[in-house]
């Protein structure tokens, strides 16, 4: 676990929740004690109507905007991309087609600035729009845990999964209050969103030779 810097009350946690599985092999506990926390809650291309992406600066915004709206435009979507202040106008006077996915980008913020989570955090109570965090894997794992709860976010999408083999950022996304919606491994937009299953996610945490 310490390793891959996890925020230490989630080490302890998870070690402790593994050891309630002693008839099964290590990465099968840990699977286990995984699956109890992890939450899937995979984006539904075909229902959703806007999608408002927060994150810091640098986390992968734009290229999970572009992922989204390749993935919606393969199930038969019409879609459009708006900056956060365009898009969200719409959806307040009501005048977006209801037909419509409307993916908006929020502008990037400092992590560190504690009034930046006061500022998003009213975005979240428009009808029609999920605000859906989005955090990079290659970050401090107590600073991820720190943004999701400070606003709220009820699902997360985690980039730069293949820039990294420290899971700690990853975990803490989505251990601390959030639904894991997706992971990102590719900032192209033809290679899809991914899921991550606690078994997958166990067996990398548990791969030495990946260290």
């Amino acid at each position: 676990m310490k390793r891959h810097r996890l925020p230490e009350a989630l080490a302890q946690a998870l070690v402790r929740e593994a050891a309630y599985f002693p008839e099964v092999s290590v990465d099968a506990a840990l699977s286990l004690a995984l699956a109890r926390r992890m939450v899937p809650a995979p984006i539904d291309y075909e229902k959703a109507r806007g999608i408002l992406l927060v994150g810091p600066g640098g986390a992968g915004k734009s290229a999970v905007a572009a992922k989204i709206l390749h993935a919606a435009t393969l199930v038969g979507r019409r879609t459009t991309f708006s900056r956060a202040d365009g898009g969200l106008a719409l959806f307040r006077t009501g005048t977006n087609p209801p037909d419509l996915l409307t993916v908006m980008e929020a502008d990037g913020f400092n992590p560190l600035n504690a009034r930046a989570a006061s500022a998003f955090s009213a975005l979240g109570d428009i009808e029609g729009v999920e605000t859906i965090g989005v955090v990079s894997a290659l970050n401090d794992a107590e600073d991820v845990s720190d943004i999701v709860c400070a606003f709220r976010f009820r699902r997360v999408i985690v980039t730069h999964m293949d820039r990294t083999r420290r899971l700690g950022a990853a975990l803490a996304a989505c251990m601390s209050g959030a639904q894991l919606a997706h992971v990102a491994y590719s900032p192209r937009p033809e290679d899809a969103l991914e899921m991550l299953e606690p078994g997958t996610l166990a067996a990398q945490m548990l791969d030495v030779s990946a260290h």
